[in-house]
């Protein structure tokens, strides 16, 4: 069945148990919406409005009048449900009739399980005085817009297209008072886009006041028309938390959007669909929460518990309270004192639990730092459901169980088996849950500055070093507890050309010479420089292996003295290392594309074309200055190649804050907290030689070492080469036995603290 008003591409007769309605913004037709399509969670239907002047019905007259559009559009979908649950999304002024829309179809009594509203500013900024709006008015909203060039508009053909319905839909918003009438009861989500200078974040939270049910206001990168630069997070922003929904099976790659989605590599703020409710589920609380009724010794069944919270970071924070008030359940059960620390965004909360020291010895406390918030889990498919926690062939699946909720599960189950022990430290020993370690603004340095002596450390151990096997893929080799990160630094590259007509391209277009000059960035490699940690550990490494070839490799980079030595035996370590992506981030400085973005138009070629990516860089290893005006060197006129940082600062600020970064010390290993480490390794896994190491990723490290606290990372578990692969990705494992053996090794390192054994 359909309706003139909607259109809903695709495979018809699929079964779906959603479907989703598209209103877009002022001026454009579904078209706008073509990113869009093989994205949306599996068992959805898609739909977008197809007003009368544009689209397929651009010889009808176009409608100005807010409640004959509503009317309209509301009867379509009624026609067109057939039962299945309702989402509506608006962009811009099509958030206005998306809400128009919903409050007809909850007066006629159809539901509406979700309202969208996208860059929108909220019905109470408009009071239908009528305004006159005239022709001119509509040509100085495209170009201000940026909706196109202000050049394709002199082509009066291209203007005869292109100008009537965005004048149509200017007088449609000039008549509409959205004040009178009653305000809905709908969970609304409101989207705010980064870089919109059209509708900021202060006119979108308006929209709290327009709905008697619940409202989530989130974020995403992207101007005015994210929807089209950055669909995947849109997409995951409206539709997150869905019941029932999954992944589409599409890459979320995509030609003139984003061409990596950040929900997979950090970028855009987005949230990941939840699973539906297993039957062997948690229970909920009154609150919502889930409670723990099993083993708090357990790490696998506090690992399980832990994934079964959706905890998905959108980029400005993730709702961790649920997931707190779980752990302070299972801590308080076993005596010991915990608190919830609120942050400013709504849900988003630090969790700390205490096991005071005994005796006139006492120490600082032992900081256990962990972080509640994952990345988002959407764009390629999972075998698994990613919040579901299952257990497959001895690995346990889901977004977080390596990065890094199997490292809290380990946390809390040792301390918590000593506590049951009736231990006695010689200092506090604290853990502390993070909810911004990913993305957002309330992380460590949050709540250090802003809670000042309220965590105490005398020294900090969190994600880092890892335990690696032989080639067999079975025998433990070599056990590393990280002293160091590595820093990045966000750069962007823009090609230009010229916008026109897509009935007249050319050579030399802007989306070309983007990907001309990613493929020679993506050939660059670094010089190989070890720094001091990195040195460290390959010598111990080269003692560990039992591959000869390996070994010798190792050595002959060691023994390097000139550049070329070190890259040749360098490169050769890396070709025979079981875990290269791993050996050469802690051998070089490396680049990661994370996202490219073109066009703004179905018809139109764009004039620019940009791309991001990040540098990491080792500490005592090469200057970011230099890295910078050697890639700017290599692409030479071809591209812009410029700094992103934070906002107000030059490229001259950003480097510099990077270099004061990269210059902060290692932490020593000559403490006791690493002397108990490499015991505690000793005892699970004897004959393994623990290390110290340089980590290839980046933690919430920094404010502690910047105050001279040793802090260390560790993923206490075995891992290979694949599950390496699978962090911030598809398919996130962990071995259940290897993290139990991991548990082992916290729960040995504790004991060498106890002053009652």
């Amino acid at each position: 069945m359909t309706s003139p008003w909607l259109t809903l591409p695709g495979d018809r007769t699929a079964a779906t148990s959603t479907l989703v309605v598209c209103f877009a913004p002022t001026g454009a037709h579904g078209s706008t919406f073509a990113h869009w399509r093989g994205r949306l969670p599996e068992g959805t239907a898609f739909a977008t409005v197809v007003p009368p002047g544009r689209g397929t019905r651009v010889d009808e007259e176009p409608v100005t009048d807010m409640a004959a559009f509503a009317d309209a559009v509301a009867d379509g979908i009624r026609e067109l449900r057939d039962g299945r649950r309702l989402v509506l999304i608006g962009v811009s002024l099509g958030a206005l009739l998306a809400y128009e829309t919903c409050r007809r179809l909850l007066d006629s009594g159809v539901p509406v399980a979700r309202l969208c509203a996208v860059a929108a500013q909220c019905p109470g900024d408009f009071h239908g005085h009528g305004e006159e709006v005239t022709v001119e008015d509509a040509r100085a909203f495209v170009t201000g817009t940026g909706l196109t060039d202000p050049e394709l508009l002199a082509d009066p053909e291209f203007e005869e297209v292109l100008l009537p319905p965005v004048l149509a839909d200017l007088r449609l918003a000039a008549g509409y008072d959205g004040r009178p009438g009653t305000v809905p009861e709908v969970e609304l989500r409101a989207v705010w886009a980064t870089d919109d200078p059209h509708v900021p974040e202060a006119a979108v939270r308006r929209w709290t006041g327009w709905t008697r049910g619940a409202c989530t206001l989130t974020s995403v990168e992207g101007g005015h028309y994210a929807h089209q630069e950055n669909p995947a997070a849109v997409i995951a922003a409206c539709l997150d938390g869905l019941p029932g929904t999954r992944p589409s099976r599409r890459s979320v790659l995509g030609a003139g959007a984003t061409a990596v989605a950040s929900t997979v590599l950090g970028l855009g703020a987005v949230a990941s669909a939840a699973p539906e409710a297993r039957a062997d589920a948690p229970a909920a609380t009154e609150k919502g929460d889930a409670s723990f009724d099993g083993d708090p010794t357990d790490p696998v069944a506090l690992a399980v518990a832990m994934i079964r919270q959706n905890t998905s970071n959108p980029g400005d924070g993730a709702e961790t309270l649920p997931l707190a008030r779980m752990l302070q359940g299972v801590f308080r059960s076993a005596g010991v004192t915990t608190e919830i620390v609120p942050t400013p965004k709504d849900g988003n909360v630090h969790f700390l639990a205490r096991v005071p020291g005994s005796g006139p010895a006492t120490r600082k406390p032992l900081v256990l730092l962990g972080h509640s918030d994952v990345v988002p889990a959407i764009g390629d498919r999972w075998e698994t459901d990613p919040f579901a926690a299952e257990i497959k062939d001895g690995k346990l699946y889901g977004r977080g169980a390596l990065d890094m909720k199997g490292v809290n599960a380990a946390f809390v189950a040792a301390l918590l088996r000593h506590v049951r022990e009736g231990a006695a430290f010689d200092r506090d020993i604290v853990f502390w849950s993070d909810c911004d370690e990913e993305q957002g603004p309330y992380g460590v340095r949050w709540f250090l500055t802003e809670h000042p002596g309220r965590v105490t450390a005398g020294a900090v151990i969190t994600e880092g070093g890892w335990v690696l096997n032989q080639r067999d893929g079975t025998t433990p080799m070599i056990a590393s507890l990280t002293c160091n990160d590595k820093r990045s630094l966000l750069l962007r590259l823009e090609t230009a050309s010229y916008a026109t007509h897509t009935s007249k391209p050319f050579s030399g277009q802007a989306v070309i010479r983007l990907g001309e000059v990613l493929d020679q960035l993506g050939q660059w490699r670094a010089h190989i420089r070890p720094n001091a940690l990195s040195r460290r550990y390959f010598a111990e490494l080269a003692e560990a292996t039992t591959d000869r070839s390996f070994a010798r490799a190792l050595r002959e980079l060691l023994d390097a003295r000139t550049d070329r030595q070190r890259d040749r035996a360098g490169e050769e370590v890396v070709r025979l290392s079981e875990t290269p992506e791993l050996h050469n981030a802690m051998l070089r400085t490396t680049l990661a594309f994370t996202a490219a973005r073109s066009g703004y138009y179905p018809s139109i070629v764009p004039g620019t074309a940009t791309a991001e990516f990040r540098a990491a860089f080792l500490p005592g290893a090469e200057d970011p200055g230099r890295v910078v005006a050697e890639l700017r060197s290599l692409i030479g006129n071809r591209a812009t190649l410029s700094v992103v940082g934070n906002p107000g600062e030059t490229e001259q600020q950003a480097l510099d804050r990077l270099r004061g970064y990269l210059a902060t010390p290692d932490s020593s290993y000559d403490t006791d907290v690493f002397r108990a480490w490499q015991n505690a390794v000793r005892h699970t896994h004897p004959g393994v030689r623990a290390t110290a190491c340089q980590f290839e990723a980046v933690t919430s490290a920094v404010p502690f070492r910047e105050e001279n606290i040793p802090v260390y990372g560790m993923y206490p578990f075995t891992v290979n080469r694949d599950m390496l692969k699978r962090m911030h990705g598809t398919d996130e494992h962990i071995g259940v036995e290897a993290l139990r053996r991991g548990t082992e090794t916290v729960y040995q390192l504790l004991a060498g603290l106890r002053t009652d054994t």
